[in-house]
């Protein structure tokens, strides 16, 4: 065979491998393709009032009802109700504010299934308020990496709009917020509070020893001793944010025994925040003052015992 006929013959191949790519679920085009819809919903959150999200069918779980009152969101399901867990709230808000598409993937049955969205797999946000409750399906998010990358830079999530056929990417991540159990919308302080607002910080170890992180006219000390500001700042800012991952069971707390502790003093509480660390059977639980009683977490020696407790040379200069 000819080198003319060879590189005809792979100038063929190459057109059509194209070809086959441009037809699959690799067909994604941009907003500059005005062929399709640029604006799937914009939801008013502020006068949000109730929705729905109903998990994978998969998964055989109830949908979870959302209703806001003068106390704030609570979520529903079945008979089991609790305040609702404000952070991956805020991170559908945001979403769902003002959700337009980065790209489309199309609609072939198989562009559906990969993106997870089919009945079994997709989580379903439903609202009267919002479309006249037209459902939005929520599948995979993506990072923003391999070759969707280039048609939709940055995070993006896969949805469909009911009454569209169109699998839509759009921007951000909120695909793990939808698939949230009900346990998963239960918040789980810790020792959550404005660092503005606190004065000492003490720390209780194993044995009974004890030091104090204090606020002075001067900037913070460290068991007495002048506290770098920064490292102060910073570890502040961490803690007042940490929410704790999942659900010990409260009968834990019967034999457990008491190991560290944490009182955080805020000048507007009238008692201090505190954080009790106990041991069980070789494995650490953690109780809130911020939490009701029957809210028990794990707690992890490796990650988040070094990440609050901490001896008193980690915030000095």
């Amino acid at each position: 065979m000819s080198d003319k006929v060879k590189v005809i013959g792979a100038a063929v191949l190459a057109a059509g491998l194209g070809l086959l790519w441009w037809l699959s679920s690799e067909d994604v085009r941009q907003r500059g393709d005005r062929s399709f819809r640029q604006e799937l919903l914009q939801v008013d959150t502020t006068n949000l009032a109730e929705f729905d999200i109903a998990p994978p069918a998969q998964t055989g779980m109830p949908p979870l009802h959302f209703r806001r009152d003068a106390n704030g969101w609570s979520v529903q399901q079945g008979a089991h109700t609790t305040h609702a867990f404000q952070r991956p709230l805020n991170t559908l808000f945001t979403a769902l504010a003002d959700l337009r598409t980065a790209a489309v993937a199309g609609n072939d049955p198989a562009i559906v299934q990969r993106y997870a969205l089919t009945d079994s797999l997709a989580a379903v946000f439903s609202s009267p308020q919002v479309l006249n409750g037209a459902k939005l399906r929520v599948g995979n998010a993506s990072a923003g990496t391999g070759s969707l990358s280039l048609k939709a830079s940055g995070p993006t999530t896969a949805v469909m709009l009911e009454g569209d056929p169109n699998v839509y990417l759009v921007p951000g991540l909120f695909a793990e917020e939808m698939r949230l159990s009900f346990t998963g919308w239960i918040p789980k302080p810790m020792a959550n509070g404005n660092p503005a607002n606190w004065d000492r910080l003490t720390f209780v170890f194993p044995g009974g020893t004890s030091w104090s992180l204090e606020r002075t006219d001067n900037g913070w000390t460290a068991n007495g001793q002048p506290a770098d500001t920064m490292k102060v700042g910073k570890y502040l800012r961490a803690l007042s944010h940490y929410y704790g991952h999942s659900l010990a069971d409260p009968a834990d707390t019967l034999n457990a025994v008491p190991l560290y502790s944490l009182r955080v003093h805020d000048r507007t509480r009238p008692a201090p925040v505190t954080l009790d660390v106990l041991e069980i059977q070789g494995r650490l639980i953690a109780r809130s003052s911020l939490a009701p009683p029957w809210l028990v977490m794990p707690f992890d020696p490796q990650t988040e015992l070094p990440r609050m407790f901490r001896p008193p040379e980690a915030f000095l200069p």
